[in-house]
């Protein structure tokens, strides 16, 4: 780390390392981490009056006075005022007993690498689970103004909970943490979260305090609106049930223009951590100081009693997520021979479970696991698990997992699509055979719970002397809307046990054919290995309230075969509609292709990695030159209508 000229700087070394690594924003790294994708939450259904007293310690004098300090200055993300705002938060935590840390972090632009300014972080540490965490966010620049709304009034919010959190043990760890750079794309709240996820931190739920104080002043009655994205949806429902128990007279509802992108929950949602923005996004597009130099107490913030119950919410739901039971977690469902063995993590506050198939009771064990016998009936089932306390009393449905018997998948696998889509499960409708490709279309789709639609393999084991393992496919994919994992379009996953899903490649978007190969090295040996796509679900939905065109997203798959003979990606077998050739092979500067085609094609050069180094749109059989690129293994790849045949080279 840089020596940096500041008043005040503690070394980040509760959680975190010193630095972080450069990146693209737009971009998801393969961190293998856990993620809580399906997380579940506990059932909150009377007043907790030891968690109403906290409720009520909301102090507006607080969030007022903490907003005046805030708006004296232009708080640039790279500006000296920043610094100055810094070292402001860490002495505010220091004062109510907290201890903070520094989080730096590095961004490609300016070109100044590293930032004067970095997140500041206190964690107020769990007694029970201490390696459970709950973030309560915000982020403290602003570019072009006082920013009192945005966001001098979220990060107000969020040392207001801090202030009374703080005076509480709790069983599970609070961490607060307000960021730099979310005006310049998020930058520290991106490189907070990939942190987490390196580290593989076990995070329930994010709730990001963005923008708290204003709302239009026709309307006479209070409402909270928040949004999420699908993955946390989860949380939404927690949050929402809480805030309206602990806040019957100012309800929480769900945006009117659903989702919400933009904040720093974003990318703990691309890692898959539950996150949701708490602010007044409703009413951004009638905001008449949104990000103009007016942006202050009494225009910008125009209602404390609206941040005030955004702050008693946060509270509220934060609290009882810290001493809650959680229901069972980690439920999954794996297949074995003429049945399906169903486990869970052990709930420790558990007399016993019920075990649910197909929303039916199908047992109460007092073990953490069953084998359903009766599953070997050819149909998919799927399986949730709820603890029952001492007192007969259940918990909410853990995450759910659908599973159905089936042999292993026979290797070498290979499936073009021409005939079936035999060897995959598919968890939705949305998976088709078409043009003798597997294509996944997101048209039109509505109101649905989840975020990813799924496609898994049937499962398989490796054996111990195979000399390799090795997935390909050929790859293409177009239809996107607004939403920051965009490029992400398909996400390859492999697991052993059905918890945990290793991520092993992350496909960007291509409106041309992509040959991608999938090292599944590492799961040599296993006797249960199953991979998954997983397609990100683009809905038809407005984005701000604006009215946009028909959309739909779609995925192709083909060719898709795993071999453990060779590291070589197998050879596909296509249609004789178009053939390659390709003289002389090894080559060095010139090679002969070769098609049957009479008219120009388009011909793409991929190296092993699978990444496009080559692309030549109008093409015709005859020579083509690869001087340019360094020795090693290639793929010629010729498109014509969709079809596409491709062949390995070696160049000298």
């Amino acid at each position: 780390m840089h020596n940096k000229n500041i008043v005040i700087l503690v070394a980040l070394m509760l959680v975190f390392g010193l630095a972080s690594a450069q990146s693209t924003h737009y971009y998801v790294d393969l961190i293998d981490n856990h993620g809580n994708r399906t997380q579940t939450y506990p059932n909150v259904t009377v007043v907790d009056s030891e968690i109403q007293a906290m409720v009520e310690q909301v102090d507006t004098a607080n969030l007022y006075n903490s907003i005046a300090w805030m708006q004296q200055y232009v708080r640039d993300g790279y500006s000296p005022e920043a610094l100055l705002t810094q070292n402001w938060l860490v002495e505010q935590f220091e004062a109510i007993g907290l201890e903070p840390s520094v989080f730096y972090f590095y961004v490609e632009e300016p070109v100044n690498d590293t930032l004067e300014a970095g997140n500041v972080i206190a964690i107020q540490r769990g007694t029970k689970y201490p390696d459970e965490y709950i973030v309560i966010s915000s982020h403290y620049d602003h570019p072009d103004g006082p920013g009192a709304d945005d966001n001098a009034s979220g990060t107000a919010g969020m040392l207001e909970a801090a202030r009374i959190l703080s005076q509480y043990e709790f069983d599970r760890s609070i961490i607060y943490v307000s960021f730099n750079l979310e005006e310049d794309g998020a930058w520290g709240s991106l490189e907070y979260a990939k942190e987490c996820a390196r580290q593989d931190m076990d995070i329930l739920g994010v709730f990001n305090l963005d923008m708290l104080g204003w709302y239009p002043p026709e309307l006479d009655t209070i409402k909270m609106f928040t949004a999420c994205y699908h993955l946390t949806r989860n949380l939404y429902d927690y949050y929402t049930t809480v805030a309206n128990l602990y806040l019957p007279e100012t309800p929480t509802l769900w945006r009117t223009d659903g989702e919400f992108g933009g904040g720093d929950h974003r990318d703990f949602y691309l890692y898959e951590y539950p996150a949701i923005y708490i602010g007044d996004i409703e009413y951004i597009d009638e905001h008449p100081c949104y990000h103009e130099p007016c942006d202050t107490i009494g225009s910008g913030v125009n209602n404390f009693a609206l941040a005030r119950a955004f702050v008693q919410a946060t509270v509220a739901a934060t609290a009882e997520l810290a001493n809650g039971n959680l229901p069972p977690r980690h439920l999954a469902a794996t297949c074995g021979t003429g049945s399906i063995h169903v486990r869970w993590d052990e709930a420790d506050y558990a007399d016993h479970y019920k075990l649910y198939r197909d929303n039916e009771l199908m047992a109460e064990p007092f073990d953490i696991n069953f084998d359903d016998t009766s599953a070997d009936d050819g149909l998919s089932h799927e399986y949730y698990v709820t603890a029952v306390m001492p007192d007969g009393t259940e918990s909410n449905p853990s995450n759910r997992d659908r599973m159905q018997v089936a042999p292993p998948l026979p290797f070498p696998f290979s499936n073009d699509f021409d005939e079936n889509i035999d060897g995959f499960f598919f968890y939705d409708t949305l998976w088709v055979r078409k043009d003798n490709r597997l294509q996944n279309v997101c048209e039109g789709v509505q109101n649905r719970n989840d975020y990813f639609s799924y496609a898994e393999t049937r499962w398989f084991s490796i054996p111990t002397d195979a000399p390799d393992a090795t997935l390909s496919f050929d790859f293409s994919g177009s239809g996107f809307g607004y939403d920051p994992t965009k490029v992400n379009h398909c996400m390859v996953e492999a697991t052993t046990d059905r918890v945990h899903w290793h991520k092993i490649a992350a496909i960007e978007k291509t409106g041309s054919v992509l040959l991608k190969e999938v090292s599944l090295r590492d799961f040599i040996g296993e006797p249960y290995v199953q991979v998954r796509l997983l397609v990100e679900v683009l809905r038809n939905i407005p984005y701000n309230g604006k009215e946009e065109e028909e959309r739909a997203a779609f995925v192709n798959i083909d060719n898709f075969a795993i071999d453990f003979s060779s590291v070589s990606v197998p050879e596909h077998k296509y249609k004789p509609l178009v053939a390659l050739e390709l003289c002389p092979n090894p080559a060095k500067d010139i090679v002969e292709v070769r098609t049957d085609l009479e008219d120009s094609y388009s011909l793409s050069v991929y190296n092993i990695l699978g990444i496009k180094v080559m692309d030549i749109p109008g093409f015709s059989n005859g020579q083509l030159d690869i001087s340019v690129l360094p020795a090693g293994a290639y793929f010629i790849k010729a498109i014509k209508d969709g079809k596409s045949i491709a062949k390995r080279i070696v160049k000298q």
